[in-house]
């Protein structure tokens, strides 16, 4: 929208999958494709709220109780078993940001919200099928998404440009190895001043350790640490 906003011309091309929030970004573009199998639609919300209390209580033994001055206090947790009063608030918060999802689908692509509605409840399209019904404008891959930019911008001499920049396999090692950031100095920051007035020859080894503990998920390193200078 704020590209639009600046006047720019927006299209979507549609990979393999582009729905549920994907289409949500999608739909307001100038232009939507996909490919004939691409997954789409999915306009919908849900939410599922787990309920601990039964299997602590059956398996560990846990129980709890809880003192409240109002009867929202606790709000929605997985240690309380929820109320009705408790339960219609959360299908009011999804009624209502299904009805913005209704709106947003409408406004993108011309369609009065009934008309959306009665596509959208959660269900899922092919691209073919997603043509009939007028969620995208035609059919088709990345190339032909820019051959109808092109179109629409109205111009003939173009670059493109991709984003995130494919690095050389080689920058791409030093960077890994380093931390550094194409050019950029491994102080770029006060911070990183401090930490390494701090410790000296042994920063490169804190800085490798602080970035370990900042990686998610299982990791597969090295036992020494390799410097690039």
């Amino acid at each position: 929208e704020l590209a639009k906003a600046d006047g720019k011309i927006v299209v979507t091309s549609m990979g393999d999958v582009a729905a549920s929030g994907g289409y949500y970004i999608a739909c307001n573009s100038d232009a939507v494709l996909a490919q004939p199998n691409t997954i789409t639609g999915s306009i919908g919300v849900f939410t599922m709220i787990p309920s601990w209390q039964e299997g602590m209580r059956e398996h560990l033994g846990i129980t709890f109780d809880t003192v409240k001055t109002t009867k929202f206090s606790t709000n929605i947790t997985p240690f309380f078993d929820m109320t009705d009063e408790e339960g219609n608030r959360v299908q009011k918060y999804i009624d209502e940001f299904y009805d913005h999802f209704l709106m947003r689908v409408a406004q993108g692509r011309g369609m009065e919200k009934q008309a959306v509605h009665e596509i959208a409840q959660g269900r899922v399209w092919t691209g073919v099928k997603a043509l009939e019904i007028g969620l995208i404008d035609q059919l088709g891959n990345l190339d032909d998404a820019i051959a109808v930019a092109v179109e629409k911008a109205g111009v003939s001499d173009y670059r493109i440009k991709e984003y995130p920049e494919v690095k050389e396999p080689l920058q791409q090692v030093i960077e890994n190895l380093t931390g550094k950031k194409g050019n950029e100095p491994l102080a770029h920051s006060s911070t990183e001043q401090l930490l390494q007035a701090e410790f000296g020859e042994m920063y490169p080894h804190v800085k490798a350790l602080r970035e370990m503990m900042e990686t998610k998920g299982v990791q597969a390193r090295m036992p020494y640490l390799i410097k690039v200078d």
